[in-house]
C-alpha cells in the first residue's frame, strides 16, 4: 500500500483532514525616544543611530509595527531604510505630520508590509504650551493620532484592519481627558464597525490594576471613551490576558515594576463578522549590552489570529 493510501486510510478513520493552524497576526507598539535635534542630547540611551538600527531589526518580525518619539528624522529614515532592507523592499508607512507652528512632527509611525489602503491624521487640539512647561511643553511636536486601514494581505484586499497609533500629552495630566475624546471622535469617524480596530501607543495613562478599578480614573475615562467610538466592545490586550500582572512598560529593569502606560486595545465588529483575536502579549524589555536597552520604555507585543466570532 502506498504512504499516499495509508494517509487517506488515517484521515478516513480519523473522520476529518487535521486543522490549520489558524493565521496569525503580530504587532508591536514602542516608544522609541529619539528627540529631535538638538534636544537629542537628553534620550536617555546613547549612539541613536545604533538604536534605530537595532530597533529595526528587532521590530521586522512583526506585521504591524507603531512607533512613538520618532521626531528626529535621521534616525527614523535609519529605522525605515532597516525595515525596508529587512522586509525586501515591502514597506508601507503612515507617518505624523507638521503642521505650521510646531516645532517638529507628532512622532507616530505605522510601518508594514501589509498593503494601507486609506491613511488620515489629527493633531490634537488640547496640549502643554511652551509658555506653561517652557522646553519640556508637549506643545513644540504636532502629537496626535494617526490612522491605517491595513489590508489582511494583498490577495484579501477586502479584509481589513482599522489601526490606530497615538502619543498621548505628558506633561499637563488635566489636558488627556480632553485628548481622550479627540481620539475617540477620529476613531468613531474613521473606523469601520465591520473592521476590526487595533489602538496602539504610548497613552501616559496610568493602567495598573488600581486604576482599572477606580470608576474615577483616567483609564476609566480612556476606555469609556474608546467604548463611545465602538459599541461594539473594546478590550485592553494586556488585562484581558495577563489579569493583574503590571506589565511595566517604563522601567527598563523589570516588567513587575514602573508603570504601564504603554497599550494595544483591539475593538472588534459585531457576532458573525471576521475579528482579531488576541492569544498572547508580552512586554518586551530589549536590553542591550551596548546601550543598556533600547529606549527608555519597554514594547508591548501582541499575537492575534483571525477568527469569525460566531464560532466557538
Amino acid at each position: 500500500m502506498s504512504k499516499t493510501i495509508c494517509f487517506l486510510a488515517v484521515v478516513l478513520l480519523c473522520g476529518a483532514v487535521p486543522a490549520q493552524e489558524p493565521e496569525t497576526l503580530r504587532a508591536i507598539t514602542y516608544n522609541v525616544q529619539f528627540l529631535p535635534g538638538s534636544a537629542g542630547n537628553q534620550n536617555e540611551r546613547p549612539d541613536p543611530e545604533y538604536r534605530a538600527r537595532r530597533i529595526a531589526e528587532e521590530v521586522a518580525a512583526f506585521d504591524i509595527v507603531a512607533l512613538q518619539e520618532t521626531f528626529d528624522w535621521d534616525h527614523r529614515q535609519t529605522i525605515l531604510d532597516t525595515l525596508r532592507t529587512q522586509w525586501n523592499g515591502e514597506l508601507n508607512t503612515v507617518i505624523s505630520p507638521q503642521p505650521d507652528g510646531f516645532f517638529t512632527n507628532g512622532g507616530c509611525l505605522i510601518a508594514t508590509r501589509l498593503p494601507i489602503v486609506e491613511s488620515d491624521a489629527v493633531v490634537y487640539k488640547a496640549f502643554s504650551s511652551p509658555a506653561d512647561y517652557g522646553f519640556r511643553a508637549d506643545g513644540f511636536a504636532a502629537k496626535g493620532v494617526i490612522f491605517a486601514r491595513i489590508a489582511r494581505s494583498a490577495d484579501r484586499m477586502g479584509d481589513t484592519i482599522d489601526v490606530f497609533v497615538t502619543h498621548m500629552e505628558a506633561r499637563a495630566d488635566d489636558l488627556r481627558p480632553a485628548q481622550y475624546k479627540e481620539m475617540a471622535a477620529f476613531i468613531k469617524a474613521k473606523s469601520d464597525p465591520t473592521r476590526p480596530m487595533v489602538l496602539m501607543g504610548d497613552l501616559n495613562t496610568r493602567g495598573g490594576v488600581e486604576f482599572r478599578n477606580d470608576p474615577e480614573s483616567q483609564y476609566s475615562l480612556l476606555m469609556a471613551a474608546l467604548q463611545d467610538a465602538r459599541p461594539e466592545g473594546v478590550i485592553d490586550v494586556w488585562p484581558a490576558l495577563m489579569g493583574d500582572a503590571l506589565g511595566g512598560t517604563t522601567d527598563q529593569n523589570s516588567i513587575e515594576t514602573g508603570k504601564r502606560i504603554d497599550y494595544i486595545i483591539v475593538g472588534n465588529p459585531a457576532e458573525g463578522e471576521l475579528v482579531l483575536k488576541p492569544v498572547s502579549v508580552q512586554v518586551n524589555l530589549y536590553q542591550d549590552e551596548k546601550v543598556v536597552a533600547l529606549s527608555d520604555h519597554n514594547a508591548v507585543e501582541a499575537r492575534f489570529e483571525w477568527s469569525d466570532s460566531s464560532k466557538p
